[in-house]
């Protein structure tokens, strides 16, 4: 980078607007262009952008939810539901208040023609289980039925069986009592065929998994000996990620509020080549407490960004 030099003020110097100015000639550049100017020269936040739309990145924020427990010492407990479809749990704490970002934490935030919605959260969770679930018969079957050489079937688990976590938000308005899946997010409650429900893969972009249990199998499945055998899925962080570009969506005008949602235990499934997530309802089949999961505090928030 070239240096600007110039002898400082000296004793007896003429001092007037002329000459003052005249020092300043140096720094004058009428020709910024890329071989002189670099863009970390420049803060961009004081810089308009294209038809005048302000800041890049006007609204941000962040919240905690969940119950925040320090070392995991207390938490919310959720039961796998037992019936499809279902309601979900909502994400609160330890007094079963829901936590979510709201009117108080972010006003009125409008998605423009031009904008993208970016959504993070993540939740401190740990699975939960009784006896060998994935050995209930339900559809779909939460383990493989393997033949054996001597004869009959051996059944493995699947490791599909999970739960899920989703986003909900309301544009309706503040009173918050409108929440709705975001778009391209289903809500689990689509039946499929033969009782089963859930939803396509494709109305899950706004949707993290964590498993329910984990299994190994401590002999040869081929020969008919041994069994699965569960181990502590243990704490766990699951984290996820949602964008909505109004551009090439629409815009959908002010939200009023984001929240995170938990349904469970679901297991994946396949009916006419199209691949779902679906209510595994037979599997908690001792009152729903046999499939459990805990949660904690996480964090949940958004970044509202403009195209220039």
């Amino acid at each position: 980078m070239s240096r600007i030099e110039r002898d400082p003020i000296e004793d007896g110097d003429e001092i007037t607007a002329a000459s003052l100015n005249t020092r300043f000639n140096d720094f004058s550049q009428s020709n910024l262009n890329a071989f002189n100017t670099r863009d970390a020269a420049i803060d961009l936040p004081q810089f308009r952008i294209q038809n005048d739309r302000g800041f890049m990145a006007p609204v941000a924020t962040d919240i905690v939810i969940g119950e925040v427990s320090l070392k995991h010492s207390t938490s919310v407990t959720l039961n796998g539901q037992t019936a499809a479809p279902a309601s979900p749990y909502i994400i609160g704490d330890a007094g079963g208040n829901p936590t979510y970002i709201g009117p108080l934490n972010i006003g009125l935030v409008s998605i423009g023609a031009s904008d993208i919605l970016r959504v993070y959260w993540h939740l401190n969770v740990r699975p939960l289980y009784a006896g060998t679930p994935w050995t209930t018969t339900d559809n779909p079957m939460p383990e493989y039925d393997i033949d054996h050489t001597g004869g009959g079937q051996q059944g493995v688990a699947t490791w599909g069986t999970c739960w899920v976590f989703y986003l909900q938000w309301d544009i309706t308005d503040a009173t918050l009592t409108n929440w709705t899946e975001v778009p391209f997010q289903g809500d689990f409650r689509t039946a499929i065929a033969g009782g089963v429900v859930g939803d396509p893969l494709a109305a899950c972009t706004a949707t993290s998994v964590v498993p329910a249990w984990i299994t190994y199998h401590d002999a040869d499945e081929r020969v008919g000996t041994g069994s699965d055998t569960g181990v502590p899925v243990g704490w766990r962080s699951v984290s996820g990620a949602y964008y909505y570009d109004a551009s090439m969506a629409g815009a959908v005008g002010t939200v009023y509020g984001l929240r995170l949602v938990a349904k469970g235990p679901m297991h994946p499934y396949n009916n006419g080549g199209t691949n779902y997530l679906v209510h595994q309802t037979a599997v908690p089949g001792q009152g729903g407490t046999s499939v459990q999961l805990e949660h904690t505090d996480g964090r949940l928030g958004f970044i509202l960004q403009r195209l220039g």
